[in-house]
This record gives C-alpha cells, sequence and structure tokens, in this order.
C-alpha cells in the first residue's frame, strides 16, 4: 500500500517533468525573437536589404553570433537560399559578395549572411 509521502513524491516528479518542458519551449521561442532582433539590429547597411528581403520571404534567423573579435557576424538563414540569385535579384554592388564559402559577404563591415542546408 503507498503512503501519502510516495504519492506526493510521484506528483512532485510529474510537475517537474510539466514544467521542464514548458520552460524549456519557452526559452527556444525566447532565443529565436532575441537572434532575430539582433540581427536586424547588426546587419551591415549593404546586407539590410538582402536580410529584410529573405525574411519577407519567409526565411527565419536559425542562428547569429561572431567566433572572435577579428571574425565576422555571421546570420544564418534557414531554410536554404541561394546567395548568387539574392545578389543578382537584389543588384547588390561591393563590398558585398558571394564568398568561396557560399555566403554573402560585406568585406567593408564583416558581415555574412548564411543558407543553413
Amino acid at each position: 500500500m503507498p503512503h501519502l509521502t510516495d504519492i506526493l513524491q510521484v506528483l512532485a516528479v510529474l510537475l517537474a517533468a510539466i514544467v521542464m518542458v514548458v520552460v524549456v519551449r519557452a526559452r527556444h521561442r525566447g532565443k529565436a525573437s532575441h537572434d532575430t532582433a539582433y540581427a536586424n539590429e547588426n546587419v551591415c547597411e549593404h546586407l539590410k536589404p538582402a536580410l529584410q528581403y529573405l525574411e519577407a520571404a519567409g526565411h527565419q534567423v536559425y542562428r547569429v553570433g561572431q567566433h572572435g573579435p577579428d571574425m565576422p557576424l555571421e546570420i544564418h538563414l534557414q531554410p536554404a537560399f541561394d546567395p548568387h540569385a539574392i545578389y543578382k535579384e537584389l543588384q547588390l554592388i561591393p563590398p558585398v559578395y558571394v564568398s568561396e564559402r557560399n555566403v554573402l559577404f560585406c568585406k567593408e563591415d564583416w558581415c555574412e549572411l548564411h543558407p543553413v542546408k
């Protein structure tokens, strides 16, 4: 016969599992909105039209960050897109290029738009 303490312990574990799921979902939504806001605030003026065009077309910021102070700001977008097609369609001009790694890259401000595959 289970005791009251056993029943309370099982209920506490179940409640903790439910709370954990809710908290993890909220953190994912918060991170996604933070990444989108950060990308829109920190993208260089040369790549801003491309980012706005991609977001209007349904692309979402997947990841944004900078590996170090001497590295470019990387904005990863999903679903994947063709950087060459965006470059031609928006008629982007230097300092924006399509790099060897197939990303839109601003050489002046060290900012990149990456397609996530």
